[in-house]
């Protein structure tokens, strides 16, 4: 018998390595998924630059063309100009959302030139514009007025309220999955009624952080509950649906988009178009990105500019949804079998 038993202990040690290599390999993977998160956080941010960002410029057409050739020269690739006949329509662009602010330049002597903004729309172009504002004034010697169609609340004069809400909003797309995964291993469709009814729940009290504890916004509270419900639904409903279909390897898979991929690509701290050239429009194609502008939209202008946001994150809901339900066929049908 004791020899039986020794026999069973020796064949188990033999096919495990030693306790030396399996703590250096703990060790060098962890290492490297550190590395990965610094870089996927990083990278974004050192190599944040405007990349066509899009603006208007409202006036004589001669004068405007003048404008973008002296942006062009400047920054070459940073803005995208359109041009409006008038200032009036420049004011509805900025606010549909078309761009982020322009020029207005004088129609008549006498008339004073200004660049607007809209800081929560984006105040990291928002203050690259000012700038841009101020150089035109010096370069020129037109006095250049700035005026704020969109400005920060009183309670957050720089606009960082809603860039704060990322990292929150992207582990509510993750964390619940998980837990509920965890929790109701075989109630597929329970897991899925307590994830959207999660998402309402997320939605009115983020909104309600924003609003009361950190006043970042001042209007449009349930639009703004209403955006961050549909953002957390289409990411966890996609998690989960990894999850109830593949297991570990599909949350871990759609944890790791959200997180390392998502978050850092949303451009809810500055604006897509601030991001790497060609990574800003793959994040709007994310639940995270969609879910930024969606709520940018809904805080500052009523939710105007938003369809191809919400667009995208009901295709996410309908994405995970369709995982979840053919996990529920297959658990119906294992049993059968």
């Amino acid at each position: 018998m004791s020899s039986a038993v020794s026999h069973r202990v020796t064949h188990a040690h033999a096919h495990h390595p030693p306790a030396g290599a399996r703590a250096a390999g703990i060790v060098l993977a962890i290492t490297a998924l550190l590395a990965v998160v610094t870089v996927a956080f990083a990278l974004p941010a050192t190599r944040s630059a405007p990349h066509d960002v899009p603006i208007g410029a409202a006036g004589p057409q001669s004068a405007g063309g003048r404008i973008a050739d002296v942006l062009e020269q400047k920054a070459p690739g940073a803005f995208d100009v359109t041009f409006y006949p008038g200032e009036e329509a420049l004011r509805d662009a900025i606010r549909r959302g078309d761009v982020y602010g322009g020029i207005a330049l004088p129609g008549s002597p006498g008339d004073q030139p200004a660049m607007l903004i809209a800081t929560q729309a984006g105040p990291a172009v928002a203050q690259v514009l000012t700038q841009l504002g101020t150089e035109i004034s010096r370069q020129t010697g037109m006095p250049l007025t700035t005026e704020d169609l969109a400005p920060p609340t009183a309670r957050d004069p720089r606009g960082v309220g809603l860039a704060a809400s990322a990292l929150p909003l992207t582990l509510a797309g993750i964390l619940p999955a998980i837990a509920l995964l965890l929790a109701l291993r075989r109630e597929v469709w329970i897991r899925y009624a307590a994830a959207v009814v999660f998402s309402g729940l997320a939605g009115i009290t983020t909104a309600a952080l924003l609003r009361f504890t950190l006043g970042a916004i001042d209007h449009n509270f349930w639009a703004v509950a209403a955006a961050l419900s549909l953002g957390v639904a289409a990411a966890v409903l996609s998690v989960l649906g990894l999850g109830s279909l593949f297991g570990r390897a599909g949350l871990g898979a759609g944890a790791a988009l959200a997180l390392l991929v998502g978050n850092p690509l949303s451009g809810l701290a500055s604006a897509p178009e601030m991001l790497p050239a060609g990574w800003g429009q793959f994040g709007q194609l994310l639940p995270q990105g969609a879910t930024a502008t969606l709520l940018r939209s809904a805080a500052a202008f009523g939710g105007a500019g938003a369809t191809t946001a919400i667009t995208v994150l009901t295709c996410w809901i309908v994405f995970g949804t369709a995982l979840v339900a053919a996990a529920a066929v297959r658990a119906r049908a294992v049993p059968a079998q």
